[in-house]
């Protein structure tokens, strides 16, 4: 028999290097005796640069001294370092009693992070889907693939009369011989794999349509039985209640979302997205960082707000968060607000001079908005206050030192300005060591109904208001397209507020140009009219595509006399000018 391997400390070195974690360890003098290449990529040291190093010259924050002064453990310590968060746990380490050392542990915590977002991303699907199975009006009855009850939503308990707790953790054959079903549908699709449709007696009495479904895993095997019930007696009555079923469920999925993103930290972004998410995940980790942020995206979709809550997060509402728009002024005035001037400087300066933004913001946070839009001369100047974190006035010669964060926003394309030479390429990455990009509003609609609801409060509030919006007209806002992004959402929400009579706004209360955009007729409308208004809407997108009524006609698939004759009959003509006076000579 060979003899067992035994571990050479070179071999051992390589095993604590390619753990996940990092692991340093001083001796009792506070002098590094090993850290493995985790701990050396954190704190970006070259291989074997930390060992024989006072710890307080490496990593001056860390609590591995009071366990010295202490020998007791100090466990969950934050670290901010350059490139990472990272959390530490200290423990003494003994030998022959005495004190010789303490072992440090460094997780970085983007791991966990990440696992708590995944972890309430699940919560939340899993809260959201029972509470949409349980706001079904249709009876839904759920087994294993042997037959086990697993759940019954409240419409089923309703409707049958049986109790969850008489039948949960029971197999259906068992139920069945207990009579409290005269057959079972669960039984039959076990049988044949295939979904299949029955009528049912419960208890003798109440008689139901039930179908139920196979739900197979990935290897084929028949894993659950979702039953779907019907109780044929009130089939009639279903048919008038389902729409207004469909409302409720809409809106309690609204409140439910809105109620939902009251309690998120930055209480003035709601949201339910990925995308934004995505985006706020992101500047809640930069925000305690001093590195320099650009936020891309169109206007309205909410830059300034993300901003700010960097600047809270990170600087604290003690420190001061200073703005400005870089598109609003022209050059030598936005150089002069940007820098500040000094007494005499240039033509209508004041005798005191005046300090600048940099200045202003010392200590806290610059906001750049429309960066993009800044003169390509003073985005040098820009450059090297970023760089050398120092400014000096107009007509001064003395620089002066500021600690500021700077965020830059822009709704431009810079990539595309850099390589037309348009914005400075060395600015350009200056910038960009952290991107945040906000979609769209219309790429996240899931927010629309949350963002409504949510100015519908603040303008409640405001103006001493109790008004709703119905489900309907919220399906509505979530068609549109929303060229103008949460602002005008908001501003299209308060003008509805002001000026309409009625404490609810319906569909008929919206504006046109958003009820076309899905071309849903008037409620009441007579059959004619809701005929001509969708004509109306479809030869109106047809002709704006196309430019000529015959190409319209051709998508709309009618002969080119009747796209005018309908065009003239709408009064689509007189808008359309010189194009209808065309096709008028050519019939």
């Amino acid at each position: 028999m060979s003899e067992p391997h035994v571990c050479d400390p070179a071999s051992f070195q390589t095993i604590l290097d390619a753990a996940p974690i990092g692991l340093m360890v001083v001796d009792s003098l506070g002098v590094v005796r090993f850290a493995n290449e985790p701990v050396e990529a954190f704190l970006e040291a070259p291989k074997g640069g930390l060992t024989g190093k006072n710890l307080s010259a490496v990593l001056p924050g860390s609590l591995a001294t009071q366990v010295l002064a202490t020998g007791k453990p100090v466990y969950g310590q934050m670290l901010a370092l350059d490139n990472a968060v990272l959390m530490a746990n200290h423990a003494p380490v003994h030998e022959s009693g005495q004190l010789s050392g303490v072992i440090s542990v460094f997780q970085d915590t983007t791991i966990l992070e990440n696992a708590s977002c995944e972890l309430h991303y699940v919560k939340d699907h899993i809260k959201e889907l029972s509470a949409i199975i349980n706001s079904s009006y249709d009876g839904m009855f759920i087994t294993d693939g042997a037959g086990n009850v697993l759940l019954l939503n409240e419409a089923y308990q309703r409707m049958t009369g049986i109790e969850a707790e008489e039948v949960l953790g029971k197999n259906m054959q068992q139920l069945v011989e207990e009579k409290y079903y005269d057959q079972s549908v669960t039984l039959l699709v076990m049988e044949t794999g295939r979904a299949a449709t029955i009528n049912q007696t419960i208890k003798g009495k109440r008689r139901l349509l039930v179908t139920g479904s196979p739900v197979f895993d990935d290897a084929g095997k028949l894993v659950r039985v979702v039953t779907n019930v019907r109780d044929i007696t009130d089939l009639f009555s279903l048919r008038d209640q389902l729409n207004k079923t469909r409302e409720k469920t809409k809106q309690y999925e609204s409140e439910i979302s809105y109620l939902r993103s009251l309690q998120i930290e930055a209480s003035d972004i709601v949201f339910r997205s990925r995308a934004m998410a995505q985006a706020l995940v992101t500047a809640t980790k930069v925000a305690y960082v001093d590195s320099t942020v650009l936020i891309t995206g169109d206007s309205g979709t909410g830059k300034e707000l993300i901003a700010k809550l960097i600047h809270k997060k990170g600087k604290g509402s003690t420190q001061p968060f200073i703005a400005i728009n870089c598109a609003a002024l022209p050059e030598q005035l936005l150089e002069s607000e940007l820098f500040g001037y000094e007494g005499g400087a240039f033509t209508g300066a004041r005798k005191e001079g005046k300090p600048g933004l940099f200045e202003l913001a010392n200590n806290g946070t610059l906001f750049l908005d429309e960066v993009g839009d800044m003169p390509v001369l003073l985005q040098a100047k820009l450059l090297r206050a970023i760089n050398d974190k120092q400014i000096m006035r107009l007509g001064s010669t003395k620089p002066i030192n500021v600690n500021v964060r700077i965020i830059g926003a822009t709704h431009r394309d810079i990539q595309k300005m850099v390589e037309m030479r348009e914005f400075r390429r060395d600015l350009y990455y200056r910038l960009m060591v952290v991107p945040i990009h906000l979609p769209l509003l219309r790429e996240r609609q899931e927010d629309i109904p949350l963002l409504a609801m949510h100015f519908m409060d603040k303008f409640n509030r405001r103006f001493g208001y109790r008004k709703t919006i119905s489900p309907g007209a919220v399906d509505v806002l979530e068609l549109y397209p929303w060229p103008g992004n949460v602002r005008e959402l908001e501003s299209m929400i308060e003008r509805l507020m002001v000026t309409t009579a009625d404490n609810e706004i319906t569909v008929e209360h919206l504006p046109s140009h958003i009820r076309r955009s899905v071309y849903i007729p008037k409620r009441g409308s007579r059959m004619s009219e809701a005929v001509a208004e969708v004509e109306t809407y479809l030869l109106e997108k047809a002709f704006n595509k196309h430019g000529t009524w015959q190409k319209a006609a051709q998508e709309l698939g009618i002969d080119k006399a009747t796209a005018y004759r309908k065009a003239a009959k709408y009064g689509l003509l007189k808008e359309r000018g010189q194009f209808g006076q065309t096709l008028l000579s050519q019939n």
